[in-house]
């Protein structure tokens, strides 16, 4: 009887079903030991409610990340250009500093993250532009620092979509907001939460 060349028995091993049940257990281990892949969401559209907007109308977001760790994000509730109620909306500009990134199993994944920039408050139809120095000519807006920190969420949907949550807790410095038609407070905290689809 002729014997098998080695490579002829080895294939034949790897048939075998103990051949078999090593090969599939080399492959788990294999999957184990691949770092998950870390969620990157290069941008996104979300709506939501906050705290600082009295108008009743949704929040609106849009964040835009050139890099993984920093994204550019810009909320408000259209007023000017989608709308033009006068009641006070407050808008944010800011950039937020992913501070870190978890997986959770059938969950998904969680990133804290800084945020700072700046918040506009209006109390009426305002001027285009930002009033850093004061009020605008009609005392109806005026713009000041502002910090936060946040959580985001994200799930995967289908074909590079994804689910995206928000929650951001900021606090703005506006020195000017007594000197508005309706005086505000020089610190205005506000809080947000919103939802949407991002890639």
């Amino acid at each position: 009887m002729r014997s098998l060349s080695t490579p002829a028995a080895l294939a034949l091993l790897a048939l075998t079903p103990g051949g078999l049940r090593a090969e599939e257990a080399a492959g788990e281990a294999r999957t184990k030991a691949e770092p998950p892949r870390a969620a990157r969401n290069f941008g996104n559209l979300r709506v939501g409610g906050s705290t600082a907007n009295g108008n009743g109308r949704p929040e609106l977001c849009l964040e835009l990340s050139p890099v993984a760790f920093l994204s550019l994000e810009s909320c408000g509730t259209g007023s000017g250009f989608l709308h033009g109620d006068p009641e006070p909306e407050v808008a944010h500009f800011r950039a937020k500093l992913r501070l870190a990134s978890f997986d959770v199993e059938r969950w998904g994944t969680f990133q804290p993250f800084l945020a700072g920039g700046f918040a506009e408050a209006q109390v009426g139809r305002d001027d285009p532009g930002f009033q850093f120095k004061g009020t605008d000519r009609r005392r109806v807006a005026t713009t000041g620092p502002e910090g936060g920190l946040g959580l985001r969420f994200l799930r995967p949907l289908a074909a590079g979509f994804e689910l995206v949550g928000d929650f951001n807790f900021s606090l703005a410095w506006l020195p000017h907001a007594p000197e508005l038609i309706q005086p505000g407070n020089t610190w205005l905290p506000s809080a947000s939460l919103s939802f949407g689809v991002g890639f």
